[in-house]
């Protein structure tokens, strides 16, 4: 099992805010996300500070909902240490206007991470590699906790059977924002990737069918330049000429960016990564299609999952 990457540590990020709240004051999660750069960050904020191992010094009774309602566990005892810290009530809620602190003192760190998209976005090559790939590597990532399990399955065009398998597992320091999965998962999956002639990886999320165009499996594919394809369980951002059909494709902004694949219930969002077009994107991930899940993506699934049950039998 290999090591993994540099990663951006947002959980200490969170910590670091929440702990920045004086006596007598409170934020909420909402305050805490807008301070990192995306009020969308909430509820990531607010699963980072209901984790029981935080340290004691963490003073997450002080971060509340924007209502001014305490959190749900141990509501009772929340309010008793406020209200012996300061805090003024009513109707048994924070008095925000009377309480609220927001010079959390961090680096609005989500900001810097839109630009970088943005950057990833005009660096990706929609130009097929020459020849036709004859491996097809899926890759996922399954979470327990802080730990993350990557896999690689690499399947062989031809014969259909997997023909290499490896997995990565590293300590997961960005908890899930939408819009920001690469953040979260490329320091599991950096170690497994390699550019190898007529090898195009698969990733469990978008290409180009993104807000600003640079999904995980665009954002790896130029930061580790390698071919990469998109092939989601569900739509983040686009339209679907189509849903009930078998075949439809998806538009952004009114340019066709990718297409929807059907069978039965399920369905993959396809979308391009880098150094691939939709046509090879969508004939790869419809040739090997099993039950709305391409079959590399889905014996990566297995992989991870198996990894971590191993860890945390």
């Amino acid at each position: 099992m290999s090591g993994c990457a540099t990663e951006i540590d947002l959980v200490g990020l969170i910590r670091q805010a929440a702990s920045a709240i004086p006596e007598g004051m409170v934020a909420t999660y909402g305050d805490i996300a807008k301070a990192l750069g995306d009020s969308r960050a909430a509820r990531a904020v607010g699963e980072v500070l209901s984790r029981r191992d935080l340290p004691p010094e963490v003073p997450t009774h002080r971060v509340v909902y924007s209502t001014g309602e305490v959190g749900r566990r141990d509501a009772s005892e929340t309010r008793r240490m406020l209200e012996s810290e300061g805090v003024p009530f009513r109707n048994g809620r924070v008095m925000l206007e009377a309480a609220r602190f927001s010079d959390f003192g961090i680096e609005p760190v989500l900001h810097r991470l839109r630009d970088e998209q943005e950057s990833i976005a005009d660096r990706v090559s929609l130009n097929d590699e020459p020849g036709e790939p004859d491996r097809i590597a899926g890759l996922d990532v399954s979470y327990q906790g802080d730990d993350a399990f990557a896999a690689l399955c690499i399947m062989d065009r031809r014969s259909g059977r997997f023909v290499e398998e490896r997995t990565s597992r590293c300590e997961a320091r960005f908890p899930y924002i939408p819009t920001y999965l690469t953040y979260r998962e490329l320091p599991a999956l950096a170690p497994l990737v390699k550019d190898v002639p007529g090898t195009v990886y698969l990733m469990d999320g978008h290409g180009i069918l993104h807000p600003r165009r640079a999904g995980v499996a665009s954002h790896i594919g130029v930061a580790l330049d390698v071919p990469t394809v998109g092939a989601a369980k569900t739509l983040l951002t686009g339209t679907v000429d189509s849903p009930e059909a078998e075949r439809s494709r998806i538009r952004l902004e009114g340019e066709v960016a990718g297409c929807m694949l059907r069978q039965g219930r399920k369905a993959a969002y396809v979308s391009p990564g880098h150094r691939t077009t939709l046509r090879r994107a969508v004939r790869l991930c419809f040739e090997s299609l099993q039950k709305g899940i391409p079959a590399p993506l889905r014996r990566a699934h297995e992989l991870a999952n198996q990894a971590r049950k191993e860890a945390y039998p």
